[in-house]
């Protein structure tokens, strides 16, 4: 039997706040009630400081380091947020 690693183990939390992430944020713009649109917010935030958490030690400790964008690659990214913005 195969043993999970703290690596494993991390990855795992890692993709299930991100899910947790989507999931709610779609509470979130379902929700007709303000008072449960509130509470839906906050478990939201609870969820990116989690998330923020288990990212922030996994990069720590080398077993997470996403693609770094270039300048270019992120100019285009502003531009097309912002032509999207405009329409």
């Amino acid at each position: 039997m195969q043993k999970l690693t703290d690596q494993d183990i991390a990855q795992c939390l890692l993709k299930d706040e991100k899910f947790m992430c989507t999931m709610i944020n779609s509470s979130i713009l379902e929700a007709s009630n303000d008072n449960l649109r509130r509470d839906w917010s906050n478990c939201l935030q609870s969820s990116y400081q989690a998330q923020k958490q288990i990212f922030d030690t996994m990069q720590q400790k080398g077993w997470y380091s996403p693609a770094k964008a270039d300048i270019q690659q992120v100019s285009q990214a502003q531009n097309q947020f912002s032509m999207n913005q405009m329409q």
